[in-house]
């Protein structure tokens, strides 16, 4: 079993376990127990029928299905809850010292932002293209423990997007309308704490880095723009973004371990 299968394993058997404990609805805790490991039986099989050329493929949907399941274990508060107010709180404080952003400035943050969803796939068909199996490996492990820790937190630590909080009855220009349109059918309308788009964005960065240091450069700049764009575009708090970029480091460095 290659290593980012184990931590797959290991995440949604954690995630089976967290259903008996989360707050939420028993028939929901069952469905997501099940769902989990369903999941945990698949990445098993696959580890054992597959060949390596197919399984280094299948973390993309080890990946989605590890965003999505959380979700059928939270019930977001009917208010503001306690932690969204937190983060909402340290939210005002650095806002108060920036300027508004000009529409040229925000739309070229929405545009790098919009990049979180195209990211992975472009990145693994760099290494996947130029890189060792090991380097494969690592690429895999770097991303699934960043996007892990981010998206296990959320039965617990319950937020929504800092933007459905804004009162405006204008409709966001734009690329700002089409990123909401993308994000309202891609996501489930949950914040991550810490931020999964940071975090996979800055592992993937120093993970392409040793296999091709352009690309690694190029990722890099795309991640902080994806990190940028996360705050500005108000679909990450900045506490989020910049504990999600620390996951992202710390997930690279134990892949090269």
């Amino acid at each position: 079993m290659f290593r980012f299968e184990s931590i797959s394993v290991v995440y949604f058997l954690l995630l089976a376990i967290g259903a008996t404990v989360a707050p939420v609805p028993l028939r929901r805790a069952v469905r997501g127990a099940a769902a989990s490991c369903a999941v945990t039986l698949f990445i098993v099989g696959a580890s054992r029928i597959a060949s390596s050329d197919v399984r280094v493929w299948l973390p993309h949907l080890y990946l989605a299905l590890g965003y999505w399941l959380p979700s059928m274990l939270t019930v977001p508060a009917p208010g503001e809850s306690r932690f969204e107010a937190w983060l909402r709180r340290h939210d005002e404080v650095w806002r108060r010292h920036m300027g508004a952003l000009s529409p040229v400035a925000a739309g070229m943050l929405e545009l790098a932002y919009i990049a979180c969803f195209v990211v992975v796939p472009l990145a693994f068909v760099t290494v996947w293209t130029l890189g060792t199996a090991q380097q494969i490996e690592r690429f895999w492990v770097a991303v699934l423990v960043s996007g892990f820790v981010c998206y296990i937190t959320l039965p617990w630590l319950v937020s929504r997007p800092p933007r459905l909080f804004i009162n405006s009855p204008a409709p966001r220009p734009g690329v700002a309308s089409f990123n909401s349109s993308v994000v309202r059918a891609v996501s489930h309308q949950l914040n991550t704490f810490p931020s999964g788009h940071v975090a996979v964005a800055v592992a993937i960065a120093l993970v392409v880095l040793p296999v091709w240091r352009l690309a690694g450069v190029i990722f890099g700049i795309v991640a902080v723009g994806i990190a940028a764009g996360a705050a500005a575009g108000r679909y990450h708090y900045g506490i989020d973004v910049v504990v999600g970029a620390i996951v992202g480091i710390v997930a690279a460095a134990l892949a090269a371990l």
